[in-house]
Protein backbone atom coordinates (compact mmCIF):
# COMPACT_ATOMS: atom_id res chain seq x y z
CA UNK A 1 0.00 0.00 0.00
CA UNK A 2 1.61 3.21 -1.15
CA UNK A 3 0.67 5.75 1.50
CA UNK A 4 -1.29 4.38 4.39
CA UNK A 5 -0.50 7.12 6.88
CA UNK A 6 1.00 6.00 10.16
CA UNK A 7 -1.95 6.43 12.51
CA UNK A 8 0.11 7.16 15.59
CA UNK A 9 2.10 9.87 13.88
CA UNK A 10 -0.94 11.59 12.47
CA UNK A 11 -2.92 11.43 15.65
CA UNK A 12 0.00 12.65 17.72
CA UNK A 13 0.37 15.57 15.38
CA UNK A 14 -3.34 16.20 15.50
CA UNK A 15 -3.33 16.29 19.27
CA UNK A 16 -1.23 19.44 19.04
CA UNK A 17 -3.70 21.05 16.63
CA UNK A 18 -6.06 23.84 17.64
CA UNK A 19 -9.63 24.56 16.68
CA UNK A 20 -9.25 28.30 17.20
CA UNK A 21 -10.14 30.79 14.52
CA UNK A 22 -6.45 31.41 13.95
CA UNK A 23 -6.21 27.91 12.49
CA UNK A 24 -8.75 28.87 9.89
CA UNK A 25 -6.93 32.01 8.91
CA UNK A 26 -3.91 29.94 7.92
CA UNK A 27 -4.42 28.05 4.67
CA UNK A 28 -4.33 24.26 5.04
CA UNK A 29 -1.74 24.26 2.29
CA UNK A 30 0.77 25.51 4.85
CA UNK A 31 0.91 21.96 6.22
CA UNK A 32 1.96 20.45 2.92
CA UNK A 33 5.43 19.44 1.88
CA UNK A 34 7.96 22.19 1.36
CA UNK A 35 7.97 21.16 -2.30
CA UNK A 36 4.71 23.06 -2.82
CA UNK A 37 4.55 26.76 -3.71
CA UNK A 38 2.07 29.12 -5.29
CA UNK A 39 0.14 27.67 -8.27
CA UNK A 40 1.95 28.22 -11.52
CA UNK A 41 5.26 29.05 -9.81
CA UNK A 42 7.12 26.19 -11.48
CA UNK A 43 10.72 26.16 -12.58
CA UNK A 44 11.61 28.11 -15.71
CA UNK A 45 12.52 24.87 -17.45
CA UNK A 46 9.11 23.39 -16.76
CA UNK A 47 7.32 26.62 -17.64
CA UNK A 48 9.01 26.61 -21.06
CA UNK A 49 7.15 23.42 -21.96
CA UNK A 50 3.45 22.97 -22.62
CA UNK A 51 1.76 20.11 -20.82
CA UNK A 52 -1.62 18.41 -20.94
CA UNK A 53 -2.67 17.15 -17.51
CA UNK A 54 -5.82 15.14 -16.84
CA UNK A 55 -7.89 15.17 -13.67
CA UNK A 56 -10.27 12.34 -12.78
CA UNK A 57 -12.37 13.24 -9.72
CA UNK A 58 -14.08 10.63 -7.56
CA UNK A 59 -17.33 11.64 -9.26
CA UNK A 60 -19.16 14.65 -10.66
CA UNK A 61 -21.80 14.31 -7.94
CA UNK A 62 -20.27 16.15 -4.98
CA UNK A 63 -19.39 19.80 -4.14
CA UNK A 64 -16.01 18.58 -2.91
CA UNK A 65 -15.08 17.54 -6.43
CA UNK A 66 -16.64 20.64 -7.96
CA UNK A 67 -14.30 22.74 -5.82
CA UNK A 68 -11.27 20.55 -6.49
CA UNK A 69 -11.95 20.74 -10.23
CA UNK A 70 -12.23 24.53 -10.04
CA UNK A 71 -8.86 24.75 -8.29
CA UNK A 72 -7.31 22.37 -10.81
CA UNK A 73 -8.61 24.34 -13.79
CA UNK A 74 -7.61 27.72 -12.34
CA UNK A 75 -4.08 26.51 -11.64
CA UNK A 76 -3.83 24.91 -15.09
CA UNK A 77 -4.77 28.21 -16.72
CA UNK A 78 -2.23 30.10 -14.62
CA UNK A 79 0.51 27.61 -15.51
CA UNK A 80 -0.31 27.45 -19.23
CA UNK A 81 -1.37 23.81 -18.92
CA UNK A 82 -4.09 22.24 -21.05
CA UNK A 83 -6.50 20.54 -18.62
CA UNK A 84 -8.57 17.44 -19.27
CA UNK A 85 -11.32 16.86 -16.70
CA UNK A 86 -13.37 13.69 -16.95
CA UNK A 87 -15.29 12.02 -14.15
CA UNK A 88 -17.94 9.38 -13.55
CA UNK A 89 -21.44 10.31 -12.49
CA UNK A 90 -21.25 8.24 -9.30
CA UNK A 91 -18.58 7.46 -6.73
CA UNK A 92 -18.04 3.82 -7.62
CA UNK A 93 -14.96 2.04 -8.95
CA UNK A 94 -16.89 0.29 -11.71
CA UNK A 95 -17.64 3.68 -13.25
CA UNK A 96 -14.30 5.33 -12.54
CA UNK A 97 -12.11 2.60 -14.04
CA UNK A 98 -13.50 3.01 -17.61
CA UNK A 99 -13.01 6.78 -17.29
CA UNK A 100 -9.36 6.27 -16.34
CA UNK A 101 -8.85 3.86 -19.22
CA UNK A 102 -10.42 6.32 -21.66
CA UNK A 103 -8.20 9.13 -20.39
CA UNK A 104 -5.10 6.97 -20.84
CA UNK A 105 -6.05 6.63 -24.51
CA UNK A 106 -5.81 10.42 -24.81
CA UNK A 107 -2.13 10.23 -23.81
CA UNK A 108 -1.92 13.21 -21.45
CA UNK A 109 1.46 14.11 -20.00
CA UNK A 110 0.22 13.29 -16.49
CA UNK A 111 -2.90 12.10 -14.69
CA UNK A 112 -4.30 13.26 -11.35
CA UNK A 113 -6.94 10.93 -9.89
CA UNK A 114 -8.95 10.70 -6.69
CA UNK A 115 -9.41 6.91 -6.43
CA UNK A 116 -12.82 5.58 -5.45
CA UNK A 117 -11.42 2.28 -4.16
CA UNK A 118 -7.91 1.61 -2.86
CA UNK A 119 -7.76 -1.93 -4.26
CA UNK A 120 -9.85 -1.77 -7.43
CA UNK A 121 -8.01 1.26 -8.84
CA UNK A 122 -4.51 -0.07 -8.16
CA UNK A 123 -4.26 -2.19 -11.30
CA UNK A 124 -5.67 0.44 -13.70
CA UNK A 125 -3.34 3.08 -12.24
CA UNK A 126 -0.37 0.73 -12.63
CA UNK A 127 -1.42 0.20 -16.25
CA UNK A 128 -1.47 3.96 -16.86
CA UNK A 129 2.04 4.30 -15.45
CA UNK A 130 3.20 1.33 -17.54
CA UNK A 131 1.87 3.21 -20.58
CA UNK A 132 4.34 5.98 -19.79
CA UNK A 133 1.96 8.40 -18.02
CA UNK A 134 2.97 9.54 -14.52
CA UNK A 135 0.08 9.43 -12.04
CA UNK A 136 -0.55 11.17 -8.73
CA UNK A 137 -3.52 10.92 -6.41
CA UNK A 138 -5.58 13.32 -4.37
CA UNK A 139 -8.00 12.49 -1.56
CA UNK A 140 -8.19 8.73 -1.21
CA UNK A 141 -5.43 6.14 -0.88
CA UNK A 142 -4.61 3.50 -3.45
CA UNK A 143 -2.70 0.24 -3.02
CA UNK A 144 0.20 0.91 -5.36
CA UNK A 145 3.70 2.36 -5.11
CA UNK A 146 3.64 3.60 -8.69
CA UNK A 147 2.29 7.12 -8.09
CA UNK A 148 4.74 10.02 -7.82
CA UNK A 149 2.89 11.84 -5.03
CA UNK A 150 -0.34 11.93 -3.05
CA UNK A 151 -1.96 15.12 -1.76
CA UNK A 152 -4.90 15.02 0.62
CA UNK A 153 -6.25 16.55 3.79
CA UNK A 154 -5.45 14.10 6.58
CA UNK A 155 -8.69 12.22 7.23
CA UNK A 156 -7.37 10.65 10.44
CA UNK A 157 -6.57 14.10 11.77
CA UNK A 158 -9.94 15.40 10.58
CA UNK A 159 -11.72 12.58 12.39
CA UNK A 160 -9.82 13.34 15.57
CA UNK A 161 -10.43 17.09 15.38
CA UNK A 162 -14.11 16.50 14.61
CA UNK A 163 -14.47 14.16 17.57
CA UNK A 164 -12.78 16.67 19.85
CA UNK A 165 -15.13 19.41 18.65
CA UNK A 166 -18.15 17.21 19.38
CA UNK A 167 -16.83 16.63 22.90
CA UNK A 168 -16.63 20.40 23.37
CA UNK A 169 -20.19 20.78 22.19
CA UNK A 170 -21.55 17.88 24.28
CA UNK A 171 -19.44 18.03 27.45
CA UNK A 172 -22.10 16.24 29.50
CA UNK A 173 -21.26 12.93 27.83
CA UNK A 174 -23.57 10.29 26.39
CA UNK A 175 -23.84 8.17 23.25
CA UNK A 176 -22.02 9.22 20.08
CA UNK A 177 -22.30 7.72 16.60
CA UNK A 178 -20.39 7.86 13.31
CA UNK A 179 -22.26 7.77 9.98
CA UNK A 180 -20.05 5.85 7.53
CA UNK A 181 -20.64 4.96 3.89
CA UNK A 182 -18.93 1.70 2.90
CA UNK A 183 -15.84 0.06 4.42
CA UNK A 184 -12.90 0.25 2.03
CA UNK A 185 -13.15 3.95 1.21
CA UNK A 186 -9.81 4.84 2.77
CA UNK A 187 -10.60 8.46 3.63
CA UNK A 188 -13.84 7.54 5.44
CA UNK A 189 -12.16 4.64 7.22
CA UNK A 190 -9.44 7.01 8.44
CA UNK A 191 -12.02 9.55 9.66
CA UNK A 192 -13.69 6.79 11.63
CA UNK A 193 -10.34 5.82 13.16
CA UNK A 194 -9.68 9.41 14.22
CA UNK A 195 -13.21 9.79 15.56
CA UNK A 196 -12.86 6.72 17.78
CA UNK A 197 -9.45 7.91 18.97
CA UNK A 198 -10.99 11.18 20.16
CA UNK A 199 -13.33 9.36 22.53
CA UNK A 200 -10.96 6.53 23.53
CA UNK A 201 -10.54 6.21 27.27
CA UNK A 202 -13.23 8.77 28.10
CA UNK A 203 -15.85 6.98 30.20
CA UNK A 204 -18.36 9.83 29.77
CA UNK A 205 -19.01 8.75 26.18
CA UNK A 206 -20.18 5.52 24.59
CA UNK A 207 -19.28 5.08 20.92
CA UNK A 208 -22.18 3.26 19.28
CA UNK A 209 -21.73 0.95 16.28
CA UNK A 210 -21.22 2.94 13.08
CA UNK A 211 -24.12 3.44 10.70
CA UNK A 212 -23.42 2.47 7.07
CA UNK A 213 -25.22 4.50 4.40
CA UNK A 214 -23.78 2.31 1.65
CA UNK A 215 -25.93 3.89 -1.05
CA UNK A 216 -24.25 7.24 -0.29
CA UNK A 217 -27.75 8.68 -0.13
CA UNK A 218 -28.99 11.52 2.08
CA UNK A 219 -32.36 9.79 2.34
CA UNK A 220 -30.76 6.54 3.49
CA UNK A 221 -28.53 8.38 5.98
CA UNK A 222 -31.54 10.25 7.38
CA UNK A 223 -33.42 6.98 7.84
CA UNK A 224 -30.49 5.35 9.64
CA UNK A 225 -29.92 8.34 11.94
CA UNK A 226 -33.65 8.66 12.68
CA UNK A 227 -33.80 5.01 13.75
CA UNK A 228 -30.71 5.40 15.91
CA UNK A 229 -32.11 8.48 17.64
CA UNK A 230 -35.15 6.43 18.61
CA UNK A 231 -33.16 3.35 19.65
CA UNK A 232 -30.62 5.40 21.59
CA UNK A 233 -32.28 8.44 23.17
CA UNK A 234 -29.01 9.26 24.96
CA UNK A 235 -27.26 10.21 21.70
CA UNK A 236 -25.57 13.58 22.24
CA UNK A 237 -23.34 13.78 19.15
CA UNK A 238 -23.28 12.58 15.54
CA UNK A 239 -20.31 12.60 13.14
CA UNK A 240 -21.48 12.51 9.50
CA UNK A 241 -18.58 11.46 7.29
CA UNK A 242 -19.24 13.41 4.08
CA UNK A 243 -21.50 15.97 2.38
CA UNK A 244 -24.31 13.52 1.69
CA UNK A 245 -24.45 11.83 5.08
CA UNK A 246 -24.29 15.29 6.69
CA UNK A 247 -27.41 16.36 4.80
CA UNK A 248 -29.20 13.20 5.93
CA UNK A 249 -28.12 13.57 9.56
CA UNK A 250 -29.20 17.22 9.64
CA UNK A 251 -32.61 16.30 8.25
CA UNK A 252 -33.03 13.48 10.77
CA UNK A 253 -32.15 15.65 13.75
CA UNK A 254 -34.51 18.37 12.56
CA UNK A 255 -37.35 15.88 12.03
CA UNK A 256 -36.81 14.45 15.52
CA UNK A 257 -37.06 17.92 17.05
CA UNK A 258 -33.51 17.63 18.38
CA UNK A 259 -31.83 20.48 16.48
CA UNK A 260 -29.67 22.32 18.99
CA UNK A 261 -29.95 19.43 21.44
CA UNK A 262 -27.71 16.98 19.59
CA UNK A 263 -24.31 18.12 18.28
CA UNK A 264 -23.95 17.15 14.61
CA UNK A 265 -20.69 17.53 12.72
CA UNK A 266 -20.69 17.27 8.94
CA UNK A 267 -17.44 16.41 7.19
CA UNK A 268 -16.69 18.76 4.28
CA UNK A 269 -18.12 22.24 3.79
CA UNK A 270 -20.58 22.11 0.91
CA UNK A 271 -23.20 24.81 0.31
CA UNK A 272 -26.01 22.80 1.92
CA UNK A 273 -23.82 22.02 4.91
CA UNK A 274 -23.12 25.72 5.38
CA UNK A 275 -26.86 26.42 5.21
CA UNK A 276 -27.48 23.72 7.81
CA UNK A 277 -24.70 25.13 10.01
CA UNK A 278 -26.29 28.56 9.89
CA UNK A 279 -29.70 27.02 10.70
CA UNK A 280 -28.32 25.02 13.63
CA UNK A 281 -29.12 21.53 12.33
CA UNK A 282 -25.37 21.06 11.88
CA UNK A 283 -23.15 22.42 14.63
CA UNK A 284 -19.72 22.05 13.01
CA UNK A 285 -18.02 21.23 9.71
CA UNK A 286 -14.59 19.96 8.72
CA UNK A 287 -13.19 21.49 5.53
CA UNK A 288 -10.54 19.74 3.44
CA UNK A 289 -10.01 22.81 1.22
CA UNK A 290 -10.35 20.87 -2.05
CA UNK A 291 -9.79 24.01 -4.16
CA UNK A 292 -6.24 24.23 -2.78
CA UNK A 293 -5.74 20.51 -3.35
CA UNK A 294 -6.68 21.00 -7.02
CA UNK A 295 -4.17 23.84 -7.31
CA UNK A 296 -1.41 21.80 -5.71
CA UNK A 297 -2.14 18.86 -8.01
CA UNK A 298 -1.30 20.98 -11.05
CA UNK A 299 1.74 22.53 -9.43
CA UNK A 300 3.22 19.18 -8.40
CA UNK A 301 2.48 17.60 -11.77
CA UNK A 302 4.26 20.44 -13.58
CA UNK A 303 7.23 20.11 -11.24
CA UNK A 304 7.45 16.38 -11.81
CA UNK A 305 7.16 16.70 -15.57
CA UNK A 306 9.87 19.36 -15.44
CA UNK A 307 12.29 16.89 -13.90
CA UNK A 308 11.78 17.42 -10.15
CA UNK A 309 11.47 13.83 -8.97
CA UNK A 310 12.36 14.68 -5.38
CA UNK A 311 8.75 15.54 -4.53
CA UNK A 312 7.55 14.00 -1.27
CA UNK A 313 5.43 10.91 -1.90
CA UNK A 314 2.99 11.87 0.86
CA UNK A 315 1.74 15.44 1.27
CA UNK A 316 -0.96 15.48 3.97
CA UNK A 317 -2.70 18.81 4.51
CA UNK A 318 -4.38 19.95 7.71
CA UNK A 319 -8.21 19.89 7.76
CA UNK A 320 -9.96 22.78 9.50
CA UNK A 321 -12.99 22.76 11.82
CA UNK A 322 -15.62 25.41 11.04
CA UNK A 323 -18.34 26.50 13.45
CA UNK A 324 -20.73 29.45 13.47
CA UNK A 325 -18.18 31.44 15.41
CA UNK A 326 -15.48 31.30 12.72
CA UNK A 327 -17.64 30.86 9.61
CA UNK A 328 -17.17 34.45 8.45
CA UNK A 329 -13.39 34.03 8.61
CA UNK A 330 -13.48 30.69 6.77
CA UNK A 331 -15.02 31.65 3.43
CA UNK A 332 -12.03 30.46 1.40
CA UNK A 333 -12.60 26.98 2.85
CA UNK A 334 -16.23 26.72 1.72
CA UNK A 335 -16.88 24.42 -1.25
CA UNK A 336 -18.37 25.55 -4.55
CA UNK A 337 -21.69 24.28 -5.84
Amino acid sequence: MFRKYTGAALLAAAAASTLLVSACSSSPASSSSSSTTAPGASSSAAAAKHYTIAFIPGCTCDPYYTSETAGFEAAAKAAGVTPIVQGAANFVASQQIPVLQAVVQKHPDAIVIDPTDATALAGPIDAAVAAGIPVMTTGNNVNTKEIFTAIAASSAQGGLLGGQELMKQAPQGGDVVFVHITPGISSIDDRYTGFKQAFAGNSKYTVLPALYANQDSATQAASLVSADLIAHPSIVAIFASNVITAEGAANAVKAAGKAGKVAVLGYDAGPQEVTDLQAGTLTALVSQNPYKIGELAVENSVKYLGGDHGISVNQPLAPVVITKSNLAASQTLIYQS
